[in-house]
């Protein structure tokens, strides 16, 4: 399952390292962990975001992100990081081609690089790029095992997730032997909020709608809702949590407006698989989390997805 990917990073001098669209914590610590996995090997990494991922709280707890200077054009090898689809890098589709590999995590991957490494049991791509590390012989040092950790507390919600599994705590055993500040990185993802969040949170629960006697929960935010509350968006990403927190729902949706339309965020408390309600609308993720784009009117919108998340829940 390794081989390929480690066989490439093995070969490689120089390593041009993407992500997703709108990456999360685990797509940022992910990345940058493998960079700094990367340098250790005595070879050059870096990591090409796109205008604006630096904005989300997460950036700013990561380690390694000094640029190097490195340019695209001069890697030899091209590999992305937490992302399911080619679509998902967005305008760095445009760079990626030559020596491909894939590292991932979600259940609904579509293959479109040389070598890919996805497991799908991994409640986080960092636990993969843990494994990565022990595999290509690193010693784990503090920076690497903070951006891992960063990462897949992002992606189990803390450990609170069903997709935490016993080799998650085992391995955040051996990253916290580092000396990470876990108190800090928990307390700045989970517990620290700012007034526009709380405006934003506010918002949300006043504008928050149930259908299906209560089992589905939708809450829905315009551009214009973001330019009234002068709220970034990036800022308050956790509100994704807050329809499927309401008692007795079973699937929580989140709409955001973009310029093509709806972004959707799909999230399951029991046995729906919110994967694939995505998939239908040309989207993916996991049993329990998955996103996708409707380009259609808010309330066409929220009535597909209605119809399909009660296909689900029959």
């Amino acid at each position: 399952m390794f081989e390929g990917v480690i066989e490439k990073i093995r070969k490689a001098e120089k390593v041009a390292i993407f992500n997703h669209e709108s990456p999360d914590g685990d797509a940022l610590g992910s990345a940058y962990a493998l960079k700094l996995i990367i340098n250790a090997l005595g070879k050059q990494a870096e990591v090409f975001l796109r205008q604006g991922d630096e904005r989300t709280r997460e950036y700013k707890l990561i380690k390694g992100t000094e640029p190097l200077g490195l340019k695209v054009e001069d890697c030899d090898l091209k590999i992305a990081v937490d992302c399911a689809d080619f679509d998902r890098l967005g305008e760095m589709k445009e760079c990626f081609s030559g020596n491909t590999a894939a590292i991932d995590h979600h259940v609904t991957h579509k293959e479109f690089a040389e070598a890919t490494l996805v497991v799908p049991d991994a409640p986080a791509t960092g636990e993969i790029i843990f494994d990565v590390a022990e595999k290509l012989g690193i010693e784990m040092n503090q920076d690497i095992a903070s951006n891992i950790y960063l990462a897949i507390i992002c992606d189990t919600g803390n450990f609170k997730y069903s997709s935490t599994t016993s080799k998650t705590h085992q391995v955040a055993a051996k990253l916290m032997e580092k000396g990470i500040d876990i108190a800090n990185l928990s307390k700045q993802v989970f517990d620290t909020k700012s007034i526009e969040y709380l405006r934003a949170y506010k918002m949300g629960i006043d504008s928050l709608e149930l259908f299906s006697n209560g089992k589905i929960a939708i809450l829905a935010i315009t551009e214009k809702d973001f330019e009234e509350m002068g709220v970034d968006e990036v800022l308050i990403d956790g509100i994704v949590d807050l329809p499927r927190s309401v008692e007795g729902v079973e699937v929580g949706v989140y709409l955001r407006e973009r310029t093509e339309g709806f972004k959707i965020s799909l999230r399951s408390n029991g046995d729906v698989d919110v994967a694939q309600v995505a998939v239908v609308f040309g989207g993916g993720g996991h049993k329990k989390a998955g996103g996708c784009l409707i380009k259609d009117s808010l309330e066409n919108a929220k009535k597909k997805l209605v119809e399909e998340i009660e296909k689900q829940l029959r």
